[in-house]
């Protein structure tokens, strides 16, 4: 397994003015940035396509996704294609959903994430006019908001262009409670021009 940095201290001990002085120098050595099979820092499939992505670099490789890779179950699969002193990983996936949207980061396994440096990114859109959102991990019927509390309303488009406003219903909240079983606090409006 290759190092992750080399770290050479050279001591030099000086003698000025009657006083010894320590000078500590700290070199190391940070590999080049893993690359991908792909040039795109977007990319844009539709739902039912193949993903095949493969990153290369000179340590061990990890790739991390923004989403819960267990909703893709036996369709994912992480292969590892190093040999000789060659590092790479190969990510799959067979038959993309909206739930694969998201980034894809593959970095060193062993030195910490920095984007460029210790890590590359792609950002894959799987798209689906059938389904224009993202499926939240989470269930989420309400979301209260209180003044001067920062809210974060989870809104992931599948398709890279939606053009998506967020509107608020103002209503007493106890007349809302008592007509309606739900409250409905937000009203997410999509509004999206598509010839099918």
């Amino acid at each position: 397994m290759a190092k992750a940095f080399s770290v050479i201290t050279l001591y030099f001990v000086a003698i000025l003015l009657g006083a010894s002085r320590v000078i500590a120098l700290e070199l190391r050595f940070m590999p080049d940035p893993p690359t991908l099979s792909i040039q795109e820092k977007v990319l844009r499939i539709n739902t039912s396509d193949t993903l095949a992505i493969t990153c290369s670099g000179r340590q061990n490789l990890v790739w991390t996704t923004s989403y819960n890779r267990s909703r893709a179950g036996s369709r994912l699969s992480i292969v590892d294609c190093s040999g000789s002193g060659f590092f790479c990983i190969k990510l799959h996936i067979s038959s993309a959903t909206v739930n694969e949207t998201g980034k894809y980061q593959c970095s060193y396994r062993d030195l910490a994430v920095e984007d460029r440096k210790t890590s590359v990114a792609v950002y894959v859109y799987v798209q689906d006019y059938k389904v224009p959102f993202v499926p939240s991990d989470k269930d989420i019927d309400v979301v209260f908001i209180r003044e001067g509390v920062q809210v974060v309303i989870p809104c992931r488009g599948s398709v890279e262009n939606l053009n998506v406003t967020l509107r608020t219903v103002r209503t007493d909240p106890l007349t809302l409670l008592q007509t309606t079983p739900f409250c409905i606090l937000l009203v997410l409006q999509l509004s999206l021009l598509v010839i099918l």
